[in-house]
């Protein structure tokens, strides 16, 4: 059980910290509260200004997916409505002050009440009165587009100069369902930080950041060169040099998924660069595959056997629109796609011996319940015993 800070040694298993001569500062802002200990001219965290940080980057070839639009007014429509272009955003640009502000939480054993309030430039700040009185911890950046769920990040400063980020405990599901974040569920906190959340830091703070944004790198408690979402250049990379050709002629050299020496595995590495690869993981989850690797598409893909006998040539890109969200695409759609290798007109390919034109997604590749509500597809393509 966590004491009162002013006094506090927390012992979390075999960790043991001890903050009574450390100073934790929540906020610049004097009516927002300090939590004081009887050392206060040493500071354990001091949070970044994400204001300061969320910044357009110019440098590098960057143009931006206003500049797309100009010759690709299609693929600009289709991603704005997809999850890609809403994964990153300073808390206060969502509707998350609004679901959150006035609102408690119980955050389980070992964390307590969570309460929540909104400041006039839509800030969003928590705290845990029990502990911390009304001391409040800010919620800086929104990661997730919502159409499965949104976590909250805040970055810090520790007291060793290294960059720290705290995923917050409570994240808020499709139609505004809050709930715990997902892989929370069974953590205890080890230190004060992490009674509101899980703290990372180094490259997996680095990668959660690199995944959800187009480009962004944390630096002292701050996201540099953000260019917030997965835009255009996150999978084109940067499209200035394209741009320049595209002006001067109607017919500019192809570019990045364009080139000749783009293939199946670019693609594949491509996605899976955020969607996750088998490297990613341990060799055990490989070998035993669990449930929860349905989140992780391109592990699922790669054990297929639609994959594994088409010659090379089955990709993501395959069955997918890349620009286009999935919640605009019909079963029927979906249907068509495994037909096109999987058509009884075609004696070169194999049909389904329990229905031609029906039920492949449900048999071959069901939604899997997650935790808190979530479903994925499974990408491992099969038939399965059950």
């Amino acid at each position: 059980m966590v004491g009162k800070l002013n006094t506090r040694v927390i012992g979390m298993g075999v960790a043991a910290l001890v903050l009574a001569s450390l100073t934790l500062i929540l906020k610049k802002d004097s009516d927002l509260g300090m939590l004081h200990s009887q050392s206060p001219g040493i500071s354990l965290t001091q949070f970044g200004d994400s204001k300061r940080s969320d910044q357009t980057s110019q440098e590098s070839g960057f143009v931006g997916r206003e500049v797309c639009r100009e010759c690709h007014e299609n693929n600009f429509e289709l991603h704005a409505r997809h999850g890609h272009a809403s994964t990153f955003h300073q808390v206060s640009q969502t509707q998350l002050p609004d679901v959150f502000a006035g609102s408690k939480f119980d955050g389980g054993k070992g964390y307590g009440i969570y309460e929540y309030f909104a400041d006039d430039q839509r800030e969003l700040f928590v705290r845990l009165p029990a502990e911390f009185d009304q001391q409040a911890f800010p919620l800086q950046y929104a990661l997730g587009s919502g159409q499965h769920a949104q976590t909250m990040l805040t970055l810090t400063t520790a007291t060793d100069g290294q960059t720290e980020g705290i995923e917050h405990r409570v994240s808020c599901y499709h139609n505004q369902r809050v709930g715990i974040t997902p892989g929370h569920s069974k953590m205890s906190p080890s230190n004060a930080l992490e009674l509101f959340g899980d703290m990372q830091r180094g490259e997996p703070l680095q990668r959660c950041v690199y995944c959800h944004t187009t480009r962004g790198e944390v630096v002292d408690a701050t996201v540099k060169d953000l260019v917030a979402s997965v835009n255009c250049e996150k999978c084109h990379g940067p499209g200035s040099e394209h741009v320049r050709l595209a002006r001067k002629t109607p017919t500019p050299p192809k570019y990045s998924v364009g080139r000749e020496d783009w293939d199946v595995e670019s693609e594949i590495q491509l996605c899976g660069d955020c969607h996750r690869l088998p490297k990613n993981l341990s060799e055990m989850e490989v070998r035993e595959y669990p449930d929860l690797l349905a989140r992780f598409q391109p592990v699922g893909m790669l054990r297929s056997r639609c994959y594994l006998e088409s010659d090379g040539q089955m990709r993501c890109t395959t069955c997918h629109n890349p620009h286009q969200t999935i919640q605009e695409v019909s079963k029927d759609q979906h249907v068509r796609a495994c037909i096109q290798c999987h058509d009884d007109q075609n004696a070169e390919h194999v049909v389904c011996s329990v229905s031609k034109d029906s039920g492949c997604i449900e048999c071959h590749m069901p939604a899997l319940e997650m935790p808190e509500g979530l479903r994925f597809h499974d990408h491992w393509i099969r038939v399965r015993e059950d």
